[in-house]
């Protein structure tokens, strides 16, 4: 029995999204909670609670992940939903200020899939973090590998208001990225735009056993700056497939405004 235990934290290690943990319903979806077994695992890596304290949907319908030091350890937290969806746009309707994390804080909002290396795992990144860096620009969209510079869009988030709105559509051909404050699927006038990118990269993968993932992490495993816990809400997650969304119009997709022009530092994830 030890030795098949220390196997499977083993497994976990190298694939962190087979978890141990349990099964919460958000959205409309089932989705599994990841619990590191008391072993730090990737992202970080970091040791990741699936206790109820910590990863719960309240009375509204509402996903809260935390990051909490207890027991002597920093544990962060991340979901990931049992479909594959394959094309179609992805919706985070978030409530948080997500310009105020704290540096060392990362929320990620993504596909992974986990058994396609060949297509650097079907990973589309909406990311909120300074990797580190308190003066560094705190959003990203990313087509994985981050490493070309084509793959990823680097910009700053400035939020008035906790609610905003992050998706990304994927198609064929190209991906689009778009925020938008407020809670709405589509924005109205340009200035709802915080940002928007369209990737047309060769590194658009196919779809495949992708799953949409959550996770609410620390950098290198290092706590937050400022010494605290912390919350985000996730109001809801939607999934619109292709063949219902209608084609963009360029009213539907005008120039965001630019707020600054802040140097564009990226720290390596893992």
């Amino acid at each position: 029995m030890r030795k098949f235990l220390i196997l499977l934290i083993y497994i976990n290690f190298l694939f962190d999204f087979i978890v141990f943990g349990r099964t919460i319903v958000f959205s409309g979806y089932n989705w599994e909670v990841k619990n590191s077994l008391n072993s730090k695992v990737r992202p970080g890596p970091n040791y990741f609670s699936d206790a109820l304290e910590d990863v719960w949907v309240d009375g509204a319908g509402k996903l809260h992940l935390k990051i909490v030091y207890k027991n002597d350890k920093w544990y962060c937290t991340e979901v990931y939903n049992h479909v594959s969806l394959g094309y179609g746009e992805y919706i985070f309707y978030i409530e948080g200020k997500l310009d105020l994390l704290d540096k060392n804080i990362i929320l990620g909002l993504f596909t992974w899939d986990n058994y396609a290396p060949e297509y650097n795992y079907r990973e589309i990144d909406i990311e909120f973090s300074k990797w580190g860096i308190e003066n560094n620009l705190n959003s990203q969209y990313v087509v994985q590998p981050y490493i070309k510079s084509e793959n990823i869009y680097r910009f700053n988030t400035i939020l008035s208001d906790i609610k905003s709105t992050h998706k990304f559509r994927w198609e064929k051909d190209i991906i689009t990225f778009t925020s938008i404050y407020g809670h709405k699927a589509n924005p109205d006038s340009q200035y709802d735009i915080i940002n928007y990118w369209v990737y047309t990269g060769i590194d658009n993968p196919p779809p495949g056993l992708e799953k949409v993932d959550i996770n609410f992490w620390l950098m290198g495993g290092n706590p937050s700056s400022n010494i605290k816990d912390a919350e985000i809400i996730i109001n809801k997650f939607e999934f619109i497939p292709i063949n219902l969304l209608p084609t963009p119009t360029q009213t539907q997709v005008p120039t965001p405004v630019v707020f600054d022009e802040t140097p564009n530092f990226y720290i390596k994830k893992y």
